[in-house]
């Protein structure tokens, strides 16, 4: 039976909330979680699992083009079917949900179902879907709300076949094209599973490139391999409009060249996302220091209102499962009474495109003007031997190296670079040289 009162109390139960809640647990602490929509939350529903599912589909059938050299015939070309595509991302997404659910009750974590409003005095009312209210109170409270597709609002933004990162996971078929609003992470990954699956895919960004924080050297080559698996992209363009031209989407945008226009069957808005602060509304009328919905915190994950955490994507747009996950740690840590600070310095970002790209610590330009005695090793994935017998040898691996040997950054392009990368973080956690 739920009580009316908890040593910690986490909102929201994405990789940052339901690790938070059972790290809480498993240091003693009587822990409540309350979740509004789904267990697992943006991540295992319609983030990261299903997209890695629908990678893993629309790469298998990718792959298959290339079977040929290797001497491997198919009597006819594949064909692919999306809604049992759909069915096998249910599937996964079901499998990994449910492992929350018993992990919770494993751990004897009290779940409420509802949306939590939150107050200073640390009282949770839960507002539950049939309009019933609970209501309990906490010693600590771990904010863990996530975030949320932001919406920008030019017209149009609502209309038929305009679909999000959270909304594109159950269409009815493959698209004949999709046009990609914004070329960031989410954007550029959706953008390769689309293209994967067989769609026309064309990449609108604002800005002078894609994938801004990604080191020049592996962007351009990815640009280059993006262009030719047939993905259009189209930077320094503004998106100001939306609308039907027949059975068809047009977007309007304007560029140095002038106003552009982009036709495709549907539109992807995968712009960025915003803090999700529903629920917290009184908090912030209390006090709660954020800039713009996200939350600020010190290196504790505590907010400036006593007793009272946050973390993942609600105070920052880093948008890393593994990074809301440890912060979770942190915060619970903090919160049954040990003491810990959460550390960003070696922080891996894996990026799932075809080929994938994964990045740990500082890029060739910021080691340059950090540490300006910084060299640069590469070595060419053309040269490795698995590479040229799996016949992928697109890509390379770069390392910049401080003065006395030490790792300041890694950078792969190329086939699992996102498991891969894996090796660098942890040389750069052990303080490892390179000749180490």
């Amino acid at each position: 039976m739920a009580s009316t009162h908890y040593d910690v109390a986490v909102i929201g139960s994405g990789p940052g909330g339901y690790v938070a809640a059972i790290r809480a647990a498993q240091l003693g602490a009587k822990v409540a979680i309350v979740e509004k929509q789904y267990l697992g939350g943006t991540c295992l529903n319609v983030g990261c699992i299903p997209s890695k599912a629908m990678l893993h589909i629309a790469q298998v059938l990718h792959s298959m083009s290339s079977l040929g050299e290797l001497g491997i015939n198919l009597p006819q070309p594949p064909t692919f079917d999306m809604k049992q595509a759909v069915v096998f991302k249910d599937k996964v997404v079901k499998r990994m949900t449910g492992g929350v659910g018993t992990l919770m009750k494993g751990n004897n974590i009290d779940v409420f179902d509802g949306l939590g409003t939150v107050d200073a005095s640390r009282t949770v009312t839960v507002s539950k879907n049939d309009g019933s209210k609970e209501q309990f109170s906490a010693d600590k409270i771990i904010l863990a709300t996530g975030s949320i597709p932001f919406l920008p609002p030019f017209p149009g933004i609502d209309g038929r076949n305009v679909m999000n990162s959270d909304t594109c996971w159950n269409l009815p078929k493959t698209p004949e094209s999709v046009i990609c609003v914004g070329g960031g992470v989410i954007g550029v990954e959706l953008a390769c599973m689309f293209n994967g699956l067989g769609s026309q895919v064309t990449i609108v960004e604002m800005l002078p490139t894609i994938l801004a924080p990604v080191d020049e050297e592996v962007r351009k080559l990815l640009v280059r391999l993006l262009g030719k698996s047939g993905i259009t992209i189209v930077t320094g363009a503004t998106v100001e409009s939306i609308a039907d031209e027949g059975d068809m989407k047009k977007v309007v945008a304007s560029t140095e060249k002038g106003q552009e226009t982009f036709t495709g069957e549907y539109v992807l808005i995968a712009v960025s996302r915003r803090a999700n602060t529903s629920g917290l509304e009184q908090l912030i009328e209390q006090g709660l220091d954020n800039d713009r919905g996200r939350v600020r915190v010190n290196e504790k994950m505590e907010t400036n209102l006593p007793g009272i955490y946050a973390i993942g994507d609600l105070i920052h747009g880093a948008g890393l499962a593994h990074v809301a996950s440890t912060e979770g740690e942190i915060a619970s840590d903090n919160a049954t009474g040990h003491q810990a600070v959460m550390d960003y310095s070696v922080v891996p970002n894996p990026i799932y495109t075809f080929p994938e790209v994964a990045f740990v610590g500082l890029t060739e330009a910021q080691a340059k003007e950090k540490y300006p005695e910084a060299r640069v090793e590469r070595f060419p994935w053309s040269a490795n031997g698995k590479a040229v017998a799996m016949s992928e040898t697109d890509g390379f691996t770069k390392v910049i190296i401080g003065k006395y040997g030490e790792i300041l950054g890694a950078h792969i392009i190329g086939p699992d670079a996102t498991n891969l990368i894996s090796e660098y973080s942890v040389a750069m956690r052990g303080e490892l040289t390179v000749d180490e």
